[in-house]
């Protein structure tokens, strides 16, 4: 039994098979929902890994082959997309089909005949199980909480990672099967493959967690051991967007709804501050109803309307014109809290003043669909509150140079011109909000092809610079104990680095190129060792031509051709010539003196390298800021004038060694290293603009402070 579960044989809960196959069609949809967010950004970050695979590749089909499939990727992802995501889906649903013992029989039954099974088959097995498994090391955490719940919902002792429907091979499988589908070249079919070890594959973790918490608000397990609670990264934005509503903000809500909170029945496994509506009228009072439609038709939006009719006609001028004799006290409540929530976001000083224009027209048609449904106030996903979000994230995009010819500024005024209309269907705004996301996904789209080779660029330098990191440690590891030669050591570090660096940076499409590359590097330690037995000599002679000629071959590669190539052979012939040339057959007693010898040497080599060797750096609190950081983040830097020049963080690279920026033109875009941007924190010349969680904090703000006592959130009810 695992002892981490909270279900016992004992005390286990039985959940019924209808309820298992709802929460599992949900896990489903959850992960889903969370892998086609990120699907454009793949296909953008592969179709830069083939160009650059494109660039190492020394063969001329596989140029061509590399070259050709990110040029269909970048002109075809509009068709990717769709078949990733359906790709997706229906690999998770039948993993998890494969949980119903029938099912699972059926599979056995089938995977013990005897079948023989191609050799292309085969490799097609060993690549995605070079893909799949350091994902399951590096998301390893998250996944122990998921087998404990996934055994849990399904009433099992124990669920092991492979049998874990939701699994990172399962994944990897589906977008192998989708790229099969989408390339029509069969010859490039493995590529895509070849690039999932680069970093370049779907961020599990926003998964695994959505998967995760859909399981607790399920009650599946909410409560786990501190080695499985799933951390949530301080400076990770992507999850401060899928966060709920806070449940602190949640209790104040409520409080300021329901002051009394007596009495009030919550039925299981359902929010408390959403439950007190259930009891509510879900319709508008006929007076205020037609008031509110009065107000509605007498701002049609124009762009003859000037400053001062629109302000007349904010909520704060509005409330106490309201008959208020015809409102509930939940009704007055709602208009309280959604007059501070839009003053809230007319103050805000990062939304540009022509966009609070537009986003001014959605007040009363968003305080009716407040007083028609209060989830509004609980659930971040509600389409009216989503679309306020989007908006006030989004106008931050706006080209102003460009003005109302702006394609944002278009869409924008396009939809909230729909949204004006809402008289009590809320599926107007959820309608709204996909036609918006539609237009910035199709942006989205557009950048992401203009930043196609700058990206690429960037992959290359930072393969690079990680091919080299690998190589530099390959060399360190073997000198660190002492035991190689002076000149040996030297030669390694100045000039096998670069040629293991080479060897790294091709070893996924090549890796027999690092294995040579290492092997010769390490017979050429061995080679300059003390051989005191006629055996070891006769090797070392054997041995030397080949591993000559191989060192040559590697050092041409690199164009090393001066005096100090030179130099280092004849040192390297010396040093064979009087390792042959000693005295052999010594005693054991000689043997022994010529050990001890070596050993004292070495360890006196240790220790002055120790004595030199740079301490690791002190934990830097700019660089952790900058390493938090996530794509779609806007920031603003200071220029020599003073000014600020916003711009949005269109790209990470997988390393979060290299950021690329793009104006709100959309036509510039510039990059700056991990080092640079941190001393720009650390300098304070750059600050991020907070645009997410922004309806969160109007919340807050019109309840006067997130913190405040109730005394406090009471005093902000209307009389």
């Amino acid at each position: 039994m695992v002892s981490h579960s909270l279900f016992t044989a004992d005390n286990a809960r039985v959940i019924s098979p209808s309820r298992q196959r709802e929460i599992l069609h949900n896990l489903v949809m959850a992960a889903s929902t969370r892998i086609n967010a990120q699907l454009d950004d793949f296909a953008v970050r592969l179709a830069a890994a083939l160009h650059a695979g494109s660039e190492v590749a020394s063969e001329g089909r596989e140029w061509n082959l590399n070259f050709a499939a990110g040029k269909l990727l970048e002109k075809n992802q509009y068709p990717f997309f769709h078949l990733a995501s359906a790709e997706t889906r229906n690999a998770l649903q039948d993993a998890v089909d494969q949980l119903d013992p029938l099912v699972q029989q059926a599979a056995q039954a089938s995977a013990d005949t005897l079948t023989l099974v191609p050799f292309e088959v085969m490799d097609n097995r060993l690549l995605l199980d070079r893909a799949a498994r350091p994902l399951e090391i590096e998301h390893a955490e998250a996944l122990a909480a998921l087998n404990l719940r996934m055994a849990a919902l399904l009433g099992r002792e124990q669920i092991a990672t492979a049998d874990n429907p939701f699994r990172p091979g399962v994944l990897v499988a589906a977008m192998d099967r989708a790229w099969r589908a989408f390339d029509p070249e069969e010859q490039s079919h493995h590529l895509m493959m070849l690039q999932m070890s680069a970093g370049v594959f779907l961020d599990l973790g926003p998964v695994l967690k959505a998967i995760n918490d859909t399981l607790i608000n399920a009650d599946i397990l909410p409560l786990l051991g501190d080695q499985y609670q799933i951390r949530k990264s301080a400076g990770n934005r992507n999850q401060a967007k899928e966060a709920r509503t806070d449940p602190a903000l949640i209790r104040q809500l409520r409080r300021l709804f329901n002051p009394s909170e007596g009495g009030v029945d919550v039925a299981p496994g359902r929010d408390p501050a959403a439950q007190l509506f259930t009891r509510q009228p879900n319709a508008i009072t006929p007076a205020l109803s037609a008031y509110l439609a009065d107000i509605q038709q007498r701002l049609p939006m124009s762009a003859q309307s000037t400053a001062a009719e629109r302000a007349a006609y904010r909520l704060s001028e509005l409330q106490q014109q309201m008959p208020r004799g015809a409102m509930s006290r939940a009704d007055e409540t709602t208009v309280d809290v959604m007059t501070r929530t839009f003053e809230a976001v007319f103050r805000d000083p990062h939304i540009p003043q022509e966009m609070k224009d537009l986003i001014s027209y959605l007040q009363i048609p968003v305080l009716k669909a407040a007083l028609i449904d209060k989830e509004f106030f609980f659930e971040d996903t509600h389409p009216a509150r989503r679309l306020i979000s989007l908006l006030t994230t989004s106008s931050m995009g706006w080209d102003q140079s460009k003005g109302r010819s702006d394609p944002l500024y278009q869409a924008i005024h396009s939809n909230v011109s729909r949204a004006q209309q809402f008289d009590n269907e809320i599926a107007l705004f959820s309608e709204v909000v996909s036609n918006l996301e539609g237009f910035l996904k199709q942006e989205e789209g557009k950048s992401a092809v203009r930043l196609a080779a700058p990206i690429t660029q960037a992959l290359k330098q930072e393969k690079l610079r990680e091919a080299t990191r690998s190589a530099s440690s390959d060399v360190a590891v073997r000198v660190a104990t002492g035991e190689v030669a002076v000149f040996v050591e030297a030669f390694l570090e100045s000039r096998w680095v670069p040629v293991l660096a080479l060897a790294h940076s091709v070893k996924d499409e090549k890796p027999q190129v690092l294995a040579s590359a290492i092997k010769t590097m390490d017979d050429l330690i061995w080679s300059v060792q003390p051989k005191i037995t006629v055996q070891q000599r006769k090797e070392l002679v054997t041995k030397l031509p080949a591993l000559l000629t191989t060192l040559n071959k590697w050092l041409s590669v690199l164009k090393w051709d001066d005096a100090e190539r030179l130099r280092f052979f004849a040192d390297l012939a010396e040093c064979h010539a009087s390792i042959v040339r000693a005295p052999l057959e010594l005693s054991p007693h000689r043997q022994l003196e010529l050990a001890v010898e070596a050993a004292r040497k070495a360890a006196e080599r240790r220790l002055e390298k120790r004595a030199v060797d740079t301490p690791p750096p002190a934990p830097d609190p700019f660089a952790e800021q900058v390493e938090s950081l996530e794509r779609g983040a806007w920031f603003e830097f200071r220029q020599p004038d003073a000014s600020m020049r916003r711009v949005k963080l269109a790209w990470v690279s997988p390393r979060k060694s290299l950021y690329i920026f793009t104006t709100v033109h959309r036509e510039e875009a510039f990059s700056l290293g991990a080092d640079i941007l941190a001393q720009h924190f650390r300098d304070e010349t750059v600050r991020i603009v907070d645009a997410d969680g922004f309806v969160d904090r109007a919340l807050a703000d019109a309840l006067g402070d997130a913190g405040a006592g109730p005394e406090c959130i009471e005093e902000a009810v209307p009389a």
